[in-house]
């Protein structure tokens, strides 16, 4: 606490194991840092004292009788203080935490009196080394590829990029594995990023901790944001678990450890929601792993199995890791009332957006647009079932059958014309996507599964496009009054409400106002880092004990 952080000497090879694994009990070891770094001083003694029993190995008795030594410090015994520090060192002379400390108190003055000690160390922050202007942000996820088309990685690089910006100092450490496909990134990342590799020999929970813990300690920072990384979020959690950390779930992982979206397949392309989550019903959802596992994709099957889902001990760490984060970060109400109850600090934080991507200069519609042929547009997988593709086309055409006054625009690949009514225009990227977001006089975003969020929708909104989404997950959340909601897997209320809006065009400029206005209220990463991240990483904190 007069130096929380290990300054490495790059001469020392740091050690094998960290020590809070060698401990046995990191979620205790952690507990302490937090109780101490929240000035509870005699509770972190207890539990420090209680792992020290518990250990004989002389590197883990130095850091923590180190630890021991700086909150006698804090109490104003300077001269204890110091004695506990060389205690610390003749148990393990690389402690560089002691040394360091020892160092200050001492300050290499012969004949230093305790009252000018004291003096030079009232601030203990300040005493360690010289300030910093700059809260510096680690964000650590497991499941990270560039460019991408998933969401949560958007929300990553957005994240890194936006915090920077408002004069936070931001690295992003991501796991490279081949063999799982993350890691690939061709051209610059947009945040400052540091990739940590590994090999098959090297690719186990243990080893994948460890780097990432030593990767992160590298960098000293005050906060951690772990995002990204499925049921694995537990186990970055406690790599990094000496800092005070955030959790941010972009969808229902560690909730829903199937596919994050509580979507159960039935068979013969049949599909059920479910209602249960994994931290309000652990055997359940471990049974329903058990029955219908084998239907996930492989990288969720890999990435289960890494985790240990379905395990005493990955249940015990998953509810260490929402109990223990300083904030989980939801992004809708109804994530929020299921994370309630197991954690001291749920907020809702949606995904942000660059407005800068929803500026314009727009395509002149008239122009483009023949005349009297409404646009519909559907951005996402055609081929991925749970996108809603099918239910959209099948609404299509029953619509077609009535009226011929529309086109159904499609991210589809061949591009071309697919039949009467529907043109795929390939995959875009995403600069491209909000200038046909912009051309389309419908956006429809009809998924079957418990989607948090829906960036497309968000995005329509954006462009000031009204939004006939699903009634299920996050969308009535995200799309508020900005369109209609239709009954997921229904393509006869989906064709009801596209024809609404395809009637009005006074209710079309009405909901298309009403989104971009909600974008621009809650959407935005200037409002999001200001109202949500500002007030969480405000201050330069001391992150724990090394």
């Amino acid at each position: 606490m007069l130096q929380y952080r290990e300054e490495m000497d790059p001469e020392v090879k740091p050690p094998r194991r960290n020590t809070t694994d060698e401990i046995g009990a990191p979620e205790r070891y952690a507990e302490a840092c937090r109780l101490a770094l929240d000035g509870h001083y005699e509770r972190a003694r207890a539990i420090y004292r209680q792992l020290l029993k518990s250990t004989t190995d002389s590197r883990v008795r130095a850091r923590i009788v180190s630890d021991l030594a700086t909150l006698t410090r804090l109490d104003g015994d300077v001269e204890a203080a110091c004695r506990g520090f060389r205690d610390a060192l003749a148990l393990d002379a690389n402690c560089h935490t002691a040394r360091a400390n020892l160092a200050l108190l001492q300050d290499g003055t012969p004949g230093r009196t305790l009252d000018r000690v004291r003096a030079r160390s009232t601030r203990v922050d300040e005493a360690v080394s010289p300030p910093r202007q700059a809260v510096r942000v680690a964000i650590v996820n497991l499941l990270f590829n560039w460019p991408t088309t998933g969401g949560g990685v958007f929300h990553t690089v957005g994240l890194g990029q936006f915090l920077a910006r408002d004069g936070f100092e931001v690295r992003h450490f991501y796991a490279v594995y081949p063999p799982w496909g993350i890691g690939a990134v061709e051209g610059p990342v947009p945040v400052a990023s540091v990739p940590i590799t590994f090999d098959d020999d090297a690719w186990s929970t243990e080893t994948i901790q460890l780097r990432f813990r030593e990767a992160v300690r590298s960098f000293h920072p005050d906060y951690v944001i772990v995002t990204g990384s499925w049921n694995s979020m537990p186990l970055l959690a406690e790599a990094v678990g000496e800092y005070p950390f955030l959790l941010r779930l972009g969808a229902m992982e560690c909730l829903c450890p199937l596919n994050n979206v509580r979507l159960l397949c039935e068979g013969e392309g049949r599909f059920s929601q479910c209602l249960r989550h994994q931290l309000a019903t652990p055997e359940i959802c471990h049974q329903c792993i058990e029955r219908r596992g084998h239907l996930s994709g492989p990288l969720h099957q890999r990435e289960r199995a890494l985790s240990g889902v379905g395990t005493p001990e990955y249940d015990k760490k998953l509810r260490w890791a929402f109990e223990a984060a300083r904030a989980v970060l939801v992004v809708n109400p109804l994530i929020q009332m299921m994370v309630g109850p197991h954690a001291r600090d749920v907020r809702v934080v949606t995904s942000g957006f660059d407005p800068e991507r929803f500026s314009g200069p727009w395509p002149d519609e008239a122009r483009n647009r023949e005349r009297g042929v409404l646009r519909i547009f559907f951005g996402g997988l055609v081929a991925d079932a749970l996108k809603g593709f099918r239910v959209l086309h099948a609404a299509c055409t029953a619509l077609w059958k009535r009226r011929r006054d529309f086109t159904l625009i499609a991210t589809g690949e061949p591009r071309g014309q697919v039949d009467e009514f529907t043109h795929f225009v390939g995959w875009l990227p995403q600069d491209e996507l909000p200038h046909h977001l912009r051309a389309a006089d419908v956006v429809v975003f009809p998924t079957i599964a418990q989607e948090a969020l829906g960036r497309t929708a968000v995005e329509a909104m954006a462009v000031g496009r009204p939004v006939v989404a699903s009634r299920i997950g996050g969308l009535p959340f995200t799309v508020a009054n900005a369109g209609l909601l239709a009954e997921p897997g229904d393509p006869d209320d989906l064709a009801r409400k596209i024809a609404m809006l395809l009637d009005d065009a006074d209710l079309r400029a009405h909901l298309g106002a009403a989104g971009r206005r909600r974008f621009e209220e809650a959407f935005t990463w200037d409002v999001i880092i200001k109202r949500h991240y500002m007030p969480l990483l405000a201050s330069r904190v001391s992150p724990g004990f090394p």
